[in-house]
């Protein structure tokens, strides 16, 4: 690999709401906090941006602002494959990493006025999104992350390449350090020939520092790999040691805590095998439950979603498949929902859940509540009236959350992934679609639901961004209404930043409780919806 690659990002320091859309608001107001344990710190104000909400309505809405935004001429010339929302240049507002495989003939790319293949894209977010000054890298990216990886106090970056030859000159999974702004490949320790599909960070051994779990696919011929962190963005291969078997593949990875010990616990999507934290390392645990059908060679099981979404207090699970034989044979294939009964058990769930069968590919899934009515909506990539396939929470039956058939279903298109954010700070998650087409554009969609109230929830870098920390958010009379840990890993494909959001309903005052790994719950009290707010001092 060509070291000392650069993807420089421009330093956009301006005030940290000129770029917002006119309907949000900065304010200064604190959140009344309290805390338990000996984690207690009182924080002075903890708000960073607040955004009114209009009503509650059912179903979401969505309008393609791909061009108004700018990132339809910068991401022409891709078999767009990675998606990862970031925060390069620290101004809290998103931005953008689009990977692509850049490994065929020019041909292949000369749609849409392209000349050839582009590069893999960091796109700066503002009023539009501006291309930073990036040093040109043609590989095959498949996904990636971002998280402090260095405690700096900037996001770093992680992107997995699903290199098929090295001495081709194929760029291989890389750790990009942030040095104010600039991400700058680094030897980071990991091997040169590493052919990574996901990515996902843990504090496997609590020791404080963020640790990287990259996933490899059947096809290459190895399995996925735990590297610790050493500090100084090194990192060292300690997947046997941590009792991971070295035979283990897939294509996604979702990182939560099934038991609830407060130990994160890694499930990998594709074998479908779940490995429960110990502190040290991971004990497998075994569940038939998550064996699948298939129906030809390239049938995969492709991304993963953690959420609790029945409201028990268990995080539960959401996996979607990359199967060809949906689009080959016509073969009918549902994304699939497991509720957990607290002790890493599950039940597939998905037939009573009334999640129907897709007729094309739904690689990525993701529980994210898209028009802030309180409970979790599962977004796929899978396509539906020209928009991603949403299955919308309707009601729960004997504590089985029951969903809405997504209407305009039978196109065999797809998209790779369709990472969320809330580019626009208006406190709706938006959706990136990423297209693998070079025919057909990437699409940024802004979600314009009139929706119900919402609460966004970050840590800061000092404490690892809390990814990994469970977050729950109460009503008043101290019933739950959400809960789901911070990550950086979403879907397949996806990264995400490192926040924790809730759709409220009509609630207007919540309760937050966040949980650290193996530490005591800091409460936070009588916290206004409508904003999001960073502990322990704000942004």
């Amino acid at each position: 690999m060509r070291r000392g690659t650069y993807l420089v990002a421009a330093m956009l320091v301006a005030a940290s709401c000129s770029t917002q859309s006119e309907t949000t608001e900065t304010t200064d107001t604190p959140a009344s906090t309290t805390s338990t344990g000996s984690t207690s710190e009182e924080a002075s104000s903890l708000t960073c941006w607040t955004s009114p909400a209009p009503g509650v309505e059912r179903d979401p809405a969505f309008v393609d602002v791909t061009s108004d935004m700018g990132l339809d001429e910068p991401l022409k010339g891709m078999h767009g494959h990675a998606g990862i929302w970031t925060d390069a240049n620290g101004d809290s507002v998103p931005d953008l990493f689009v990977g692509t495989f850049a490994d065929r003939e020019d041909s292949v790319y000369q749609e849409r006025g392209a000349s050839g293949p582009s590069p893999d894209r960091l796109l700066l977010g503002g009023s539009s999104f501006s291309a930073a000054n990036v040093e040109s890298v043609f590989s095959r990216t498949s996904g990636g992350a971002t998280a402090d990886l260095d405690s700096d106090g900037d996001l770093d970056l992680v992107v997995a390449r699903n290199i098929k030859d090295i001495a081709l000159g194929q760029e291989p999974t890389s750790v990009y350090g942030n040095n104010d702004g600039s991400l700058v490949a680094v030897e980071s320790g990991l091997p040169a020939d590493l052919g990574g599909r996901s990515v996902a960070f843990i504090d496997y051994d609590a020791d404080g520092s963020l640790d990287i779990f990259v996933v490899v696919d059947q096809y290459a011929g190895e399995g996925s790999r735990l590297f610790r962190n050493e500090g100084g963005l090194e990192f060292e291969d300690v997947t046997s040691g941590a009792g991971l078997p070295t035979d283990v593949v897939g294509l996604g990875v979702v990182v939560a805590d099934f038991n609830n010990d407060t130990i994160n616990d890694v499930f990998v999507s594709g074998s479908n095998r779940l490995f429960l934290g110990t502190g040290s390392g991971f004990d497998e645990a075994s569940d038939d439950v998550f064996e699948w059908e298939t129906f030809g060679p390239e049938d995969d099981v492709a991304g993963v979603s953690a959420a609790d979404v029945n409201r028990d207090g268990n995080i539960d699970l959401v996996v979607g498949h990359h199967f060809n034989s949906t689009v080959d044979f016509g073969e009918r294939v549902p994304i699939r929902l497991y509720l957990n009964d607290g002790s890493a058990s599950f039940t597939d769930v998905t037939e009573a859940a009334e999640l129907t069968p897709l007729p094309t590919k739904a690689p990525h899934v993701e529980f994210v509540d898209l028009n802030n009515d309180g409970w979790f909506d599962i977004l796929t990539s899978a396509s539906s009236n020209g928009g991603p396939a949403v299955f919308i929470h309707d009601r729960l039956e004997d504590g089985i959350p029951v969903y809405k058939q997504p209407d305009g279903l039978g196109d065999l298109q797809y998209w790779v992934g369709a990472p969320t954010s809330d580019f626009n700070r208006d406190g709706l998650v938006d959706v990136f679609l990423v297209e693998w087409e070079p025919s057909l554009p990437s699409l940024l969609l802004q979600n314009t639901t009139e929706g119900g109230n919402w609460i966004e929830t970050s840590v800061s870098s000092e404490f690892g961004n809390g990814i990994g920390w469970r977050v729950d958010a109460f009503d008043s009379d101290g019933n739950l209404i959400a809960a789901r840990h911070i990550t950086s890993t979403q879907g397949y494909s996806a990264g995400v930043l490192p926040t924790a959001h809730f759709g409220l309903g009509d609630v207007d005052m919540v309760n937050l409780r966040l949980t650290p790994l193996l530490g005591e719950p800091i409460e936070l009290h009588d916290v206004a919806a409508n904003q999001h707010l960073r502990w322990p001092d704000g942004c």
